[in-house]
């Protein structure tokens, strides 16, 4: 997935996240810095009263409300609401994504259409409250971070050894790297899928999906996708041998098996905004790749250098309109500006509009890029929108913030809190450093 260093010597803790779903708890920071906070679950034996809305003033097309979710991912609560709302399900939107194995509690809107059938929903482990009519749809972005809640259990050394460790972790700098959520859990193939996509093999792309097989699965699913392998051929046995939670696999199935041979079509079949997420998954892993080799080559990962774009922080931006170029003449003077964490060293994730002027992190990206037998001009599709993607820059690095640590019977508790576009996984691989599926 691209993350091959670790950032600091610091001795790891080791230990086991998610347990429990309740052990991993996130809570959606709003732009004004206000924090949507998890509460206690309401009694299901209650009948859920009605709410009602009042709309003040003008006519608002919208209504937002809060989403505490347990065991789902923010996919999964939107497709969800969506058919039980009678919704397509684009116009039930989010800030973020959240994490699934995990309690969490975000923003999310409807049209004010559907306000009155939401207010009266009893749904299986998510909750609906905080109602308000608003003018403006919620939009991916609309956050300034998250606040974490977590446990680590079965810590390596004793709770009071692992409390002095994260206390010592807390101000270095660390890569920021895309975390292994990106990529898939299990199964952290979606970034092969995406560079095959964009390649236009979609043929290896959905023989990666399809065939490829990973030790936590069950010999059933094994035994299906190795048959798949062998030659691309599907039935209806094949079928029935996929769990229905892997629903994006079955639907390909399904067209293979009317139109065998059909590959481009039946990638199609695929939701766009999974599409667009293979896309991202191989973009995501390309920039863990450079920053890896930034930090490989002695390059500092707090401090600009000639040739470095920067970013202002704590800002919504696009990540292509609102950047600063770092150059000999004005260093100095840019150089204050990350010092004082009013802006932050940027790095480019690679696609059609990415800007490569003359500097030793460009010629990394070309040389990386060269390797990996594609151009930035492959993210370009006017055949199909899901997979056109120009690029964006993003933070080089996170300072880590106050941990706040505190010991109990069951382990070691850490709350922090992490801006948009930083994952609380990857801090937490940096004080763990063992092997991923011990964050998942």
């Amino acid at each position: 997935m691209g993350m091959e260093l670790y950032s600091t010597e610091a001795k790891g803790l080791g230990g086991r996240l998610k347990t429990r779903f309740e052990d991993f708890c996130v809570e959606e920071i709003l732009p004004d810095r206000s924090n949507l906070e998890l509460r206690e679950w309401p009694d299901e034996s209650d009948p859920a009263a009605a709410v009602e809305l009042t709309i003040d003033g003008d006519k608002r097309k919208y209504v937002r409300f809060t989403v505490q979710k347990l065991g789902l991912s923010t996919m999964d609560v939107s497709t969800i609401l969506a058919t039980e709302l009678s919704l397509p399900r684009h116009l039930v939107s989010y800030a973020g994504l959240k994490d699934k194995r995990a309690l969490t509690v975000q923003s999310m809107s409807v049209p004010t259409g559907a306000s009155q059938s939401l207010a009266k929903l009893k749904l299986s482990k998510i909750v609906v409250r905080d109602m308000e009519y608003v003018r403006q749809p919620v939009q991916i972005g609309d956050l300034w971070g998250n606040r974490f809640t977590i446990l680590l259990r079965e810590l390596e050394s004793s709770c009071t050894d692992s409390m002095g460790i994260a206390q010592e972790l807390a101000g270095k700098f660390i890569l920021n790297y895309f975390g292994i959520q990106r990529f898939g859990v299990t199964r952290p193939d979606t970034h092969m899928v995406g560079k095959a996509a964009i390649e236009g093999d979609f043929e290896g792309a959905l023989r990666i999906m399809l065939t490829a097989t990973n030790k936590y699965e069950s010999e059933e699913l094994t035994g299906a996708r190795q048959d798949i392998a062998q030659n691309m051929t599907v039935n209806q046995k094949i079928l029935d041998r996929f769990p229905r939670g892997l629903r994006h696999e079955r639907i390909v199935i399904r067209h293979l098996m009317e139109h065998p041979g059909n590959y481009r079509r039946a990638f199609t079949k695929i939701p766009p905004r999974i599409q667009t997420l293979f896309v991202h998954s191989y973009q995501s892993y390309l920039f863990n790749r450079l920053i890896s080799q930034r930090l490989r080559s002695g390059f500092s990962i707090q401090s600009p250098m000639p040739g470095d774009f920067l970013i202002q922080l704590n800002q919504t931006h696009s990540g292509r309109d609102s950047w600063l170029f770092v150059t000999e003449r004005n260093f100095e003077q840019r150089r204050v500006l990350v010092s004082s964490d009013a802006y932050g060293v940027a790095v480019p994730l690679p696609g059609y509009s990415t800007k490569t002027p003359p500097s030793p992190q460009s010629e990394m990206l070309e040389k990386m890029l060269k390797d990996e037998g594609i151009t930035l001009t492959d993210f370009r599709s006017s055949e199909n929108k899901a997979l056109d993607s120009p690029g964006s820059l993003h933070l080089l690095s996170i300072k880590v913030p106050e941990l706040n640590p505190r010991c109990d019977d069951d382990g070691l508790w850490l709350q922090f809190s992490l801006r948009k576009g930083s994952y609380a996984t990857v801090v937490m691989r940096e004080l763990m450093k063992n092997h991923p599926i011990n964050r998942v």
